[in-house]
């Protein structure tokens, strides 16, 4: 099974997954990048709406059709 050159390829590519993983883990927590990536996530919850997909939908159209 481990004959495969695949199989291989796709161990060592998980193992670097699982390292970087684990790397990224050990770093400190920085506060001012989760404050201002909540706030950004804040501004797209607000922004993007049930409400706003239909009244986007002719803007699109009319971009892909290039009437605009």
């Amino acid at each position: 099974m481990l004959d495969n050159c695949w199989t291989i390829l796709i161990c060592v590519i998980l193992i670097i997954f699982i390292i970087k993983k684990i790397y990224n883990l050990n770093k400190p927590f920085d506060e001012n990048k989760f404050i201002e990536q909540y706030v950004n996530q804040q501004k797209i919850k607000n922004k993007f709406t049930l409400e706003s997909i239909p009244q986007t939908i002719p803007v699109i159209t009319s971009y892909y059709v290039g009437i605009i």
